[in-house]
């Protein structure tokens, strides 16, 4: 009797085992987002396309394929993004949407950054939502004088490991969006997408790139 109420207790005991990890399975749900970061970055995005953009020039954005890889916040930023183009007037002529790997770094493989800027009218711009175009010395050298106008979201540590201004410098960048790298902690949350933008990033451009790397005027 005691070997078969020791197997009843244990198969009784991995049946609550597994009811107990189904209905914590059913009862879990994915963080909630906080759209206004997002929200607010394709809005500035928006904005700096629509003001590079030249009347009749093309309006590329570079973005991540999120139908194998769901990823709620370049959702959130892309349609953000479109609706303010939309609103100003604009028109988006091209989405290029990569797959990217999502245990890897996110970055625009440089062989087609370089072919999609070669390829772009003058007075065009490209907004990337995966980084700056990351490209090799004689890719840079081939483009020669570039006419187009590069915007880029550069979310995390990318502008601790890449020197932007080496891409101001060579032209290859108009503005880009960086993370701020320390973010003082607060009592009271940031009021709307701008308040949260202000919190999280900061935009750079070619005036202000230098302080960036050189000083704690653009920092929290």
């Amino acid at each position: 009797m005691r070997p078969r109420r020791l197997t009843h207790l244990v198969a009784g005991s991995v049946i609550v085992g597994a009811c107990a990890s189904l209905l914590f399975t059913l009862s879990w749900r994915p963080p909630r987002i906080n759209p206004d970061a997002p929200v607010a970055v394709g809005e500035v995005l928006a904005a700096e396309a629509l003001k590079a953009l030249q009347p009749g020039a093309r309006l590329t954005v570079i973005t991540r394929d999120t139908a194998a890889f769901k990823h709620p916040e370049t959702d959130l930023l892309f349609r953000s993004f479109s609706r303010a183009i939309r609103k100003g007037g604009g028109t988006v002529a091209a989405v290029q949407a990569l797959q990217v790997d999502p245990l890897r770094p996110v970055d625009v493989p440089p062989g087609d950054f370089y072919e999609w800027i070669r390829k772009s009218p003058p007075g065009s711009v490209i907004v990337s939502l995966m980084g700056p175009p990351l490209l090799t010395p004689d890719q840079v050298a081939q483009l020669g004088n570039v006419k187009t106008d590069i915007i880029a979201f550069c979310p995390g540590a990318l502008s601790q490991r890449v020197d932007l201004r080496l891409l101001f410098e060579a032209h290859l960048l108009r503005m880009a969006v960086v993370s701020r790298p320390d973010v003082p902690p607060s009592s009271r949350p940031p009021r709307g997408p701008a308040g949260w933008f202000d919190r999280l990033y900061v935009r750079l451009t070619a005036a202000n790139v230098g302080s960036w790397y050189d000083g704690s005027s653009l920092r929290p």
